[in-house]
């Protein structure tokens, strides 16, 4: 998390996707520095994409108050990739 944004800047990523869906526990610390991430990011022009949250990851970021509202969220990394264009070569 704390070298996030600047691995961004130098590699020009303009969007991250950070994709939960192997996170099935949502503590404090760590959904705060989720949302300090996207709110850096923001500022520094990089746009970022929620996929696989889980409902009880949703609720706990609810019930501590962060506003999501502002990203992107999808239920899955395929579909979220997906609504920007990008095809995931699926293996068979």
């Amino acid at each position: 998390m704390n070298t996030t944004s600047g691995k961004c800047i130098n590699r020009n990523v303009s969007h991250l996707f950070i994709d939960l869906s192997d996170v099935t526990l949502l503590d404090t610390m760590v959904a705060h520095q989720i949302y300090q991430l996207i709110s850096t990011l923001n500022l520094l022009g990089i746009q970022s994409t929620i996929s696989g949250i889980r409902p009880e990851v949703a609720q706990t970021s609810i019930q501590l108050g962060l506003d999501f509202s502002h990203v992107s969220t999808h239920s899955t990394l395929k579909h979220a990739l997906s609504k920007q264009g990008i095809k995931l070569n699926e293996r068979k």
